[in-house]
C-alpha cells in the first residue's frame, strides 16, 4: 500500500466516532499486538521484515492504549524514515533508554508531532466542535464519546483539566 492509500485509510477512519484506532494497523500494512511491556514503556514501533510491528502495553488503561496506538501510527506516518530498527516510547511518550530501543533520531520535535497526530486522529476538530455544542461542553461526556481520557479531551477542548 502506498502512502496516499494509507492517508485515505486514516481519513476514512476519522469519519467514525470513536475512531477505531485499534483496528487501523492492519489496513495500513502494520502488524499489531498488545503485550506486557512493563511499567515504563507505553508502546513500540519496530521494523519487522518488510513491515513494522506496533506494540502497545496491555497493562495500560484502554484510553491510554488508544492514544499510544495513535501516537505510534504518527511515528509510522511521519517518521518511518527515522525508525531504524525501532522506537519505544516511555510513559511521557518520549524515546528513552527504558525499553528495547533508544532511538536518538527521534527527539522532542518528533514526539510532539506524533502527539499532535494522535490528537488529530482520535479527536478530529470538526467532530469536537460539533459534539461540543450537542454535549454542552461536558468534558466527561466528550471523553467518553471519543474514548479518550478526560485529560486528553480537556487539552483538545482548551479547557483546564479538573482531574
Amino acid at each position: 500500500m502506498n502512502l496516499s492509500e494509507q492517508w485515505d485509510v486514516l481519513t476514512e477512519a476519522r469519519n467514525s466516532i470513536p475512531v477505531p484506532v485499534l483496528s487501523l494497523p492492519a489496513p495500513l500494512g502494520l502488524k499489531f499486538r498488545q503485550a506486557f511491556l512493563g511499567g515504563d514503556v507505553s508502546g513500540m514501533l519496530e521494523k519487522d521484515g518488510n513491515t513494522f510491528l506496533l506494540t502497545v502495553n496491555a497493562l495500560d488503561p484502554y484510553t491510554r492504549q488508544r492514544f499510544t496506538v495513535s501516537h505510534e501510527l504518527g511515528h509510522f506516518m511521519l517518521h518511518r524514515h527515522l525508525v531504524g530498527d525501532g522506537i519505544d516510547d516511555d510513559r511521557a511518550y518520549r524515546s528513552t533508554e527504558v525499553g528495547k530501543y533508544h532511538n536518538t533520531l527521534i527527539g522532542p520535535k518528533e514526539e510532539t508531532e506524533a502527539n499532535k497526530f494522535a490528537a488529530n486522529l482520535l479527536m478530529p476538530r470538526d467532530a469536537i466542535n460539533r459534539e461540543r455544542v450537542r454535549l454542552k461542553d461536558d468534558v466527561g461526556a466528550m471523553a467518553s464519546l471519543f474514548e479518550v481520557s478526560r485529560h486528553a479531551m480537556s487539552i483538545r477542548m482548551g479547557v483546564p483539566f479538573t482531574g
